[in-house]
């Protein structure tokens, strides 16, 4: 699901996510600048079939194609994926490898949250309410927009 990518290799994408997103400021796409960064620089990988589908980005076994940006902060497994075939459709997910759960977030470039999902290892995903994933998703979004500023500094 996630590749890791050590300290070394990510600073270049944070460098040019962080170009893209303060050239993004104030635009009407908030993300737009991170996800143009993301396709052009990040590796492919792919999303599992049971989140594709629990999110409608995909029906039945397959999984989906992205571009992505991964980023690890102690245990937790942060990443921003790019759908290859539609660029509206970004997907953040955190995965937190002790208590083996995760959270997933539909998101347009916008950065309107259009659906948010949770699940932990064996189990089913269970679909979140806006209200309920308010404050966790925000976090995120607060997260990939530092991570890029930090980036730029590291340069």
């Amino acid at each position: 699901m996630a590749r890791k990518v050590d300290g070394k290799r990510a600073w270049p994408l944070l460098a040019i996510l962080a170009a893209s997103l303060a050239w993004a400021q104030g635009a009407p796409h908030p993300l737009q600048g991170v996800i143009d960064a993301v396709v052009r620089s990040g590796p492919d990988s792919q999303l599992p079939a049971h989140l594709s589908l629990v999110l409608g980005l995909n029906k039945g076994e397959l999984g989906t194609a992205v571009k992505q940006a991964v980023m690890r902060e102690g245990a937790v497994v942060r990443t921003f994926n790019v759908r290859s075939a539609n660029h509206q459709d970004v997907v953040i997910m955190a995965f937190d490898e002790q208590s083996r759960s995760m959270k997933a977030y539909l998101v347009s470039p916008e950065g309107k949250l259009r659906k948010a999902v949770a699940y932990q290892a064996g189990a089913p995903a269970t679909e979140r309410s806006a209200a309920d994933a308010r404050r966790d998703f925000a976090a995120e979004i607060k997260f990939w927009t530092e991570a890029a500023h930090s980036g730029a500094a590291a340069k």
